[in-house]
């Protein structure tokens, strides 16, 4: 029986190193990975484009890097294949390992897989990343163990501080406050209103570290876990078995948008969601589609419910565009309350339709008939003050 040697022995305690850091980062890492506001503000300063454009690019990179070093670090967990057979079957079958590993973890945290789409960039990442460690690993050792530190740290570095822990604390705060403030809050359409005021409340002054953009995300997403789904809290870093998430979804009882119960749920939910940005890049996407599938379970197709959807996304984005539109709109949400603002009239709009309805009277999504039925909702939301950025309004 041959004795392992001490490079040997050093060589098992890298490889224990790799994989221990590679299954602390995906367990640790938040879901869905967000970037930094500031990297996103950073990216549209320099490159002078959209806000959509700049958070892209920045959640992209920010994925790629990540997934990108969790492929690098995970191939300096392979033995070094002793012949070009060993080493062709590495290159094939240990990326797809660590796919399936890094889609795993994921599934276990959010309890559903992503669609392809969502898995697409860290996939792609982490095949790049395991291909780059590979080449590293047989160029050099002591330059792939050099690299695999440097890596971990960067990664670990990416995530510490990062927007998903701001945003998930200043949330949490949010949702403290709404809950506080449940035994005084009126029934129906003014507790919509009522509990829209108390998180668009005003920034202290002392707040300093928090822009009102930042401010304006975080009351979306604790109304979108209270008044849409909890489940949503996932997606922000926070346990939505927890008490204080329990209390929050009991404030959706009695709260209306023009005497229906349903349409503050599809509101909030699709607000908080266009707060996550872009379904690409994160999970939100596949969340969505199973909160407003369930929500619509059993009652067919409803218009209503995609303009109540689309009030959502376009307040979001109305409510986060820029630092002078956030604090405009925390002005108006903290003035008067007027549903006008926020909801045009839209019982009259076709709802409850069967398959066979649908068919005969809209074809099918994207058809002329149907464009222009989304046309005269888009039309109908314009005259929303709170559905548009209201700086532009001004300088129109």
């Amino acid at each position: 029986m041959t004795l392992p040697t001490t490079t040997e022995n050093s060589a098992i305690i890298y490889r224990v190193i790799a994989v221990a850091i590679v299954l602390l980062a995906l367990i640790f890492i938040p879901s869905p990975l967000l970037p930094p506001h500031r990297l996103a503000e950073a990216i549209q300063s320099i490159l002078h484009v959209g806000w959509k454009v700049a958070y892209l690019a920045a959640a992209v990179g920010l994925q790629a890097v990540f997934f990108g070093s969790v492929g690098v670090v995970s191939a300096f967990a392979a033995r070094r294949a002793s012949t070009p057979s060993r080493r062709l079957m590495q290159i094939i079958f240990l990326p797809v390992l660590i796919v399936l590993v890094t889609l795993t973890i994921r599934f276990i945290k959010l309890g559903y897989l992503p669609v392809w789409v969502n898995a697409a960039i860290p996939a792609a990442a982490c095949l790049l990343g395991v291909w780059l460690g590979l080449g590293l690993l047989y160029r050099s050792g002591k330059m792939a163990l050099l690299i695999l530190f440097v890596v971990a740290g960067g990664a670990f570095w990416l995530l510490s501080g990062g927007a998903t822990a701001e945003l998930s604390r200043t949330t949490e705060n949010h949702l403290r406050i709404l809950v506080a403030s449940s035994s005084n809050l009126p029934m129906g359409e003014a507790r919509f209103g009522a509990l829209l005021k108390i998180a668009f409340a005003p920034l202290p002054e002392k707040s300093e570290n928090v822009s009102t953009v930042e401010h304006n995300r975080a009351a979306i997403l604790a109304l979108a876990i209270a008044l849409g789904d909890e489940r949503l809290a996932k997606l922000v870093g926070l346990n939505h078995h927890h008490e204080l998430i329990q209390q929050a979804a009991n404030l959706r009882k009695g709260t209306t948008l023009r005497n229906r119960g349903d349409w503050p749920r599809h509101f909030f939910l699709s607000a908080g969601l266009a707060v996550l940005e872009n379904s690409l890049v994160s999970d939100a996407g596949g969340l969505m589609k199973e909160q407003l599938d369930a929500l619509a379970k059993g009652s067919g197709f409803s218009f209503t419910d995609v303009a109540a959807d689309r009030a959502g996304t376009r307040f979001a984005m109305a409510a986060t565009n820029s630092e002078e539109d956030a604090k405009a709109m925390q002005e108006l949400v903290n003035a008067d309350f007027n549903v006008d603002n926020f909801l045009p009239r839209i019982a009259d709009l076709p709802e409850n339709l069967t398959v066979k309805q649908f068919n005969r009277e809209y074809e099918t999504v994207g058809s002329p008939p149907y464009r222009k039925k989304i046309d005269e909702i888009e039309n109908r939301l314009d005259s929303c003050v709170a559905l548009s950025p209201l700086t532009q309004k001004q300088l129109n």
